[in-house]
């Protein structure tokens, strides 16, 4: 059996997708004890996305020119400070707090939560960005 992947845009879009192509794969695959499964979901963020809020992008310059103290930190640690602010915290048992992954943010929230960062970097801690990917 092969899968079907299908991205839906708009609801005209996402109409004319069922009736051409799911329909039809669902004919030629639900057989007697043949199972499928369909999840509906937000597609999750993109290799562009990641590279631009990772690789030399914005963690990389903010790591590069932001100090606090005089000391500069690196692009990890920020992304802590980052996930703690604008994503939110969990308690570990010990008693301290983390910030709450990033991994699971779709594309959207994960283009909102780099927006957020960006805007902060410029705004609060004087970072100059340059030669940024798009996302």
């Amino acid at each position: 059996m092969t899968t079907l992947n299908l991205t839906f845009h708009n609801r005209q879009q996402a109409i004319a997708l069922i009736k051409e192509q799911m329909l039809p794969f669902l004919a030629n695959n639900l057989q007697a004890d043949k199972r499928l499964e369909c999840v509906v979901k937000p597609p999750k963020r993109t290799p562009p996305q990641n590279r631009r809020y990772w690789g030399k992008g914005v963690l990389a310059q903010i790591a590069e020119q932001a100090t606090v103290g005089g000391n500069l930190y690196s692009a990890e640690s920020w992304h802590e400070v980052f996930k703690q602010k604008f994503i939110g915290i969990e308690e570990l048992p010990n008693g301290t707090v983390r910030g709450k992954s990033s991994a699971g943010l779709d594309k959207a929230k994960f283009s909102e939560f780099c927006t957020q960062v960006e805007a902060y970097a410029a705004g609060e801690l004087g970072v100059t960005f340059y030669e940024l990917e798009r996302g």
